[in-house]
């Protein structure tokens, strides 16, 4: 008799009718077992990972579905757990429950795997699904281009991808800069050209037509208990923009940039192609 028969046995008597129905649920959840593939997900660390990266264009309607779906499972499973812990050793033997400890171990199981994951994609996701709502708020900054900065670094950049847009004081001149020179100090051998106005314009015109200004703030990798994390991979990257009625601003790591910013920047290099 496990122990919790035998706590089972000195509880006060249930209504009838109703534990009847609680011990038929009972079997037919033994018999008709949900199989909520989230639960599943929640126990492979490379799934769980994906699915984080997948919050940035995931809709927001889908992951209320399926995090509705584990909450459910769980409540599901506290039944179970709190049901089989009140059988008693006499409806055991009435209703044929021997199989009771196995569905019980399934849902503890269930629950003691699963559960931290769960907390951190919640955790990650729900970050994530903040800064889309906030960046799909913002609009486009009216005026002129005052200083723009786009750059990839990391690993798979052993060659800096640098491109400075901003106005020389002394000139007045529109000026787009290069990287600095790894090997030399000398800032005039920094690639560098002069821009027309017709450039600013196409730049904005740009960022207006790929929505930089709704991009997140931030991409980044989700940091997961047991998951290892990923080398390589994607440039870290940042794009700022100051125009004169505000600023636009995002940045990832270890992310592909957003398809507007590489748009500008294989712009911009064909200006300095014949400076470099």
């Amino acid at each position: 008799m496990t122990v919790g028969i035998l706590h089972a046995n000195n509880l006060p008597k249930p209504n009838k009718k109703q534990r009847k129905a609680d011990i038929q649920r009972l079997i037919d959840m033994r018999d008709h077992p949900v199989h909520n593939p989230m639960i599943a997900l929640l126990q492979d660390g490379d799934q769980c990972f994906d699915y984080c990266m997948d919050a940035y264009y995931r809709s927001e309607e889908q992951y209320a579905k399926d995090t509705s779906a584990v909450r459910e499972t769980y409540r599901q499973n506290d039944w179970i757990m709190s049901m089989c812990h009140t059988l008693t050793e006499k409806e055991v033997a009435k209703y044929h429950l021997e199989w009771f400890p196995m569905l019980m171990d399934k849902a503890e199981r269930e629950m003691s795997i699963t559960n931290n994951r769960f907390k951190e994609v919640t955790q990650f996701c729900d970050k994530i699904y903040a800064m889309r709502r906030q960046a799909a708020a913002q609009t486009m900054p009216t005026g002129k281009i005052k200083h723009l900065i786009y750059e990839e670094y990391g690993s798979s950049r052993p060659n800096p991808v640098y491109y400075e847009i901003k106005i020389d004081p002394s000139t007045g001149k529109v000026m787009l800069y290069g990287p600095e020179n790894r090997h030399l100090d000398e800032a005039e051998k920094r690639p560098q050209t002069t821009l027309s106005e017709d450039v600013l314009n196409t730049i904005r015109q740009m960022m207006e037509e790929h929505k930089i200004y709704q991009e997140p703030s931030s991409f980044y990798r989700p940091i997961l208990t047991g998951v290892p994390p990923v080398t390589g991979g994607p440039p870290s990257w940042h794009f700022t923009c100051e125009l004169e009625g505000g600023k636009v601003s995002t940045s990832g790591e270890q992310m592909s940039p957003p398809r507007g910013c590489t748009t500008i920047a294989n712009y911009l290099s064909t200006f300095l192609k014949n400076h470099e």
